[in-house]
Formats: C-alpha cells, structure tokens, sequence
C-alpha cells in the first residue's frame, strides 16, 4: 500500500503543479501561521549570531514561504538579511511556481528537490516549517476486532482487512486503548522523517509542524466509528492523505530525547496574535481571522500544530 500511495502522490503533485488548489484547500494560501511563524522567529532568533538557515519541506507554490519571509523582511531587516531560506519539493513543477512566486526574494532562497518518504534530511538547520506534507505521505492502518488485530488495505476503493499473526506490539497497546472496529492510522514513515530531520537540527533548533488529524480520546470519540473510517484515507483528485496520528509522532520524539508538544493549531495562532480568531474557507483558502464578540460556540477545524526541539 505504501508504494501505491506514494506513487499516487507523486503522479498527482508532477502533473498537476498549481492545479491542486482546485481539488482542496489548504492553510497555505492563508496569512495566520505563516504570520505567527514570522513573529515568533523574529523574537527568538534576532539575538543570535551569524546566518540563520531556515528550511521548508513540501513547499507546494511558495505561499507559505512567502508571508513567513514578507514579514520578516518588513519588520526586522537585519534577521531577514542574514536568514537564508531552503524550500524542499519533490515536484518540479511545484518548485518552478514556487521560485517565480517568490521572486522578490531570491537573494535568499535555495531550491532543492526532495522526496521525504525516500530521502534522509541531510541540511542542517535553525529552524524548519512544515505545513501540510506528513499527512501525504503513506500511512500504515490497523484495527481491532474480537478476535485480533487487522491490517487494513484498500481494495477497489474500499478498507479490507487482513487478520495479523503476530502484530506489532506497539500497534496493539495503542489498539487496547480504542473501542473495536475503529481503524487507526500509523505514521511510521512521517515518524522516520521527523526523527531524522530532529538530528540535523543545530543547537537550539526549531520545528513546527502543521497538519491535520487528531491529538486526544477526545478527537477520537467525538466522531461515529463509522464516520470515522470512512475520514482515515481522503482522495482528492487522485491524491491520497491519511490522518497524522500526533500521540505517535509525539511519543516518538519524546523517546528520542526531544522536547515536543501538540496544541490545536488555532490555539497556537491565537497564542502568537493575541487575539480570539475563527476560521475562514475562502476559494481554496484556509485562514485564520480575527473573531468577532464570541458566542460561545466550540470551533475545531482538526488541525494541530506540533513543535519540537532540543
């Protein structure tokens, strides 16, 4: 399966380029994180010495970059002149529309190709931006039933299950904590990545990470089983994404010896603003405003900003 939606992925991202912004939509093209990114990055990195190396991975257009780097250039010149910037794709085409979409900041931007389900991070960084790209990559789907644990694979458009002989312990611990028949995603090879980008980090390094999923029982329950299932593999017009299951790739950081934290991406956003916010869908556009007089309705938008360090 892995290979399947790996080869899925790239088709989809290589032969469409900017066309995918008709097919979902996507906090990218919003201003709120890249905003808060650029806020927070000039508070705690001005200070340093010497030449920032900022990276991004799955860069898509430039969007992202592109308010992240605006900001910095307009409220802090100096940082901005010593921040040198590295967008990572493994589209060609994405990267081509991302160097023209920020063509006001090409005296420090490098381009590289990369494929993260493939590739090792091999730059050493500051701090790294990741928005949206570990929920591309393949994941590993597991459920429990009265009589074992299942793996999960997609035949003819539909889950079918395998019953395991011997399943990972790992997989069964974490299965013992949810109710029977839910399927559950692994993101074993978002975790490889995340590991291995965390031990290219300089001292001191960053990374915040922003995607969609699900971080609490909480998450979990509040959706029918059935519901449910039916969310874990999303097919956008030929693209396949799955959950990012955050308690995993949280305990595999702290393992690792990382400090981490998952938190409501919102909450992150309304952290670094300092104001209340909502959410607005506009056009393929996801982002984050600033909310009118609360009438204390409950928003979850089920993205999740997870940072990690050292």
């Amino acid at each position: 399966m892995s290979s399947d939606v790996h080869k899925a992925n790239k088709e989809y991202y290589g032969s469409k380029g900017k066309g995918i912004y008709s097919d979902f939509s996507t906090f990218a093209q919003g201003t709120a994180l890249a905003t808060s990114n650029a806020i927070e990055f000039i508070r705690d990195f001005s200070s340093r010495k010497g030449t920032i190396i900022v990276c991004e991975y799955g860069v898509g257009k430039g969007d992202f970059a592109k308010t992240f780097l605006d900001t910095v250039k307009k409220k802090d010149k100096r940082l901005y002149s010593r921040t040198r910037y590295y967008l990572y794709d493994f589209s060609e085409k994405m990267l081509g529309a991302a160097r023209k979409n920020l063509s006001s900041h090409k005296a420090i931007c490098i381009f590289g190709m990369f494929d993260a389900m493939l590739d090792s991070p091999f730059l050493q960084f500051d701090y790294c931006r990741i928005n949206e790209l570990l929920t591309d990559l393949p994941a590993e789907l597991y459920m429990r039933k009265e009589d074992g644990v299942y793996a999960m694979l997609m035949e003819n458009g539909a889950l079918a299950g395998k019953r395991l002989s011997s399943p990972s312990p790992f997989v069964t611990r974490f299965l013992e904590r949810i109710d029977e028949g839910r399927v559950m995603p692994f993101n074993f090879a978002a975790e490889r990545f995340l590991l291995e980008l965390c031990r290219k980090g300089k001292p001191r390094f960053r990374v915040d990470v922003f995607d969609y999923g699900f971080h609490s029982a909480e998450d979990v329950f509040f959706i029918d089983a059935g519901e449910w299932n039916r969310l874990m593999v999303r097919n956008y017009g030929g693209q396949l994404t799955f959950d990012m299951n955050f308690p995993q790739a949280l305990a595999a950081l702290l393992s690792d010896g990382r400090k981490a934290f998952v938190e409501p991406q919102k909450n992150y956003a309304e952290r670094v603003m300092g104001c209340k916010l909502s959410l607005l869908e506009k056009k393929g556009r996801l982002d984050y405003v600033r909310a009118k007089k609360s009438d204390g309705v409950f928003e979850d938008d089920g993205f999740f900003h997870l940072r990690a360090g050292k």
